[in-house]
């Protein structure tokens, strides 16, 4: 029996829908296992992880990974903790935006045109009980396509913007988002 994410990957693995589809040399889906708790969706895979396959695996990945570390650790203590999940707003490599862009960001069209995949991804593959939208493009736009009524979400700052700021900023805007996460995710565990 295919799995729901097998059948996921299979349907978008060619996706053509819009002009990322060219540039990029592999589709970035995910990374974690499905159906989650905790799904982080931020806004278009960089270099590392379109030569690899997966969202969150270059530096700001590794920063990100930190962050959810430094959230969960202290409240799962030895015991099980939330299964998380890494997606972006754009499954494509934006390569001339990060090249030539200004913005270094997918397009409205780009992003629009991979909703529906996303949709999907969230409603029937991940099934989250919180989505943290990973900087301010994925703030925007999640809410304008997954129901915001229909799951809790918070906002972080991208890891990417963390390494980019002076490092007298950096420890702080650091812990601000493991105190985001962290409270989000013992306001889930309080639930149970």
């Amino acid at each position: 029996m295919t799995s729901p994410y097998q059948k996921h990957r299979d349907w978008w693995k060619d996706c053509q829908r819009c002009p990322l589809g060219k540039q990029r040399s592999r589709i970035v889906l995910a990374r974690g296992r499905v159906p989650c708790d905790v799904l982080f969706i931020g806004e278009a895979p960089g270099v590392s992880e379109d030569a690899l396959g997966q969202p969150f695996i270059g530096p700001a990945g590794k920063l990100l990974d930190r962050i959810v570390d430094d959230a969960l650790d202290p409240i799962f203590m030895g015991s099980d903790r939330p299964k998380v999940v890494f997606t972006n707003l754009v499954a494509c490599f934006p390569k001339l935006a990060k090249s030539e862009g200004v913005n270094h960001q997918p397009a409205e069209a780009e992003i629009k045109a991979c909703s529906t995949r996303l949709k999907e991804f969230v409603d029937e593959v991940a099934r989250p009980r919180l989505i943290v939208c990973v900087g301010a493009l994925s703030e925007k736009w999640v809410p304008q396509f997954i129901d915001p009524f229909s799951v809790e979400m918070i906002h972080i700052v991208h890891p990417a913007a963390i390494l980019r700021a002076p490092d007298a900023q950096r420890g702080l805007m650091v812990r601000r988002c493991v105190v985001v996460l962290a409270n989000a995710v013992e306001a889930l565990h309080a639930e149970d």
